[in-house]
């Protein structure tokens, strides 16, 4: 099932069936394998972890306040 999630993009579904699989079995090197390629994969994603979106979006809100204040003083 995990690889079957895995290969449909559903990466974070798939480390958790591996973890599962892991806490049952924690022997099973091929497990661990697998589940260290899928972590790698989700860390080369190019989506921003909540911490470095709350971030963005606070820049965001800081630049929107800035360009209304500038627009009201100009």
């Amino acid at each position: 099932m995990a690889r079957l999630y895995a290969d449909q993009g559903y990466l974070r579904k798939a480390a958790r069936v591996y973890r599962y699989l892991l806490q049952e079995t924690p022997d099973r090197m091929d497990l661990r394998k697998e589940l260290a390629a899928v972590e790698e994969e989700i860390r080369m994603q190019s989506h921003p972890s909540r911490k470095e979106l709350g971030l963005l979006i606070r820049d965001w809100a800081t630049l929107m306040r800035k360009q209304r204040q500038t627009k009201r003083n100009g």
